[in-house]
């Protein structure tokens, strides 16, 4: 018997694939995404494929899912991701940066 609903994923998660091999992020909005649960067990499919663990997460007013490509980071690439992603969720917020705790710079501009 065929599970329809793997296969769905496996489509979906080939589709992401690329996705994640431009950018360590994807967003989407969950109108485009559909099944919010299949687009995320599709974007961590995406990520074992490239080798790399997946996280994902709805947003509070569960309007836009992401998904965060978890692999070998260099030095701030991390606190980049966060920066954007809260860019992203709280609007530009010049007096606030996320860092993490290995970069030099201060944790206010």
């Amino acid at each position: 018997m065929i599970n329809l609903e793997r296969r769905t994923v496996e489509r979906l998660a080939l589709e992401l694939e690329p996705r994640f091999k431009e950018d360590a992020i994807l967003v989407a909005d969950v109108e485009e995404a559909g099944n919010i649960e299949r687009w995320r067990e599709a974007a961590r499919l995406a990520g074992r494929s490239l080798g790399h663990p997946v996280r994902t997460m709805v947003s509070s007013d569960r309007s836009t899912v992401f998904a965060f490509l978890n692999g070998p980071f260099e030095p701030g690439e991390r606190a980049e991701a966060a920066n954007r992603v809260a860019n992203f969720l709280f609007g530009p917020r010049c007096h606030l940066r996320l860092l993490e705790s290995q970069d030099e710079e201060p944790l206010v501009p």
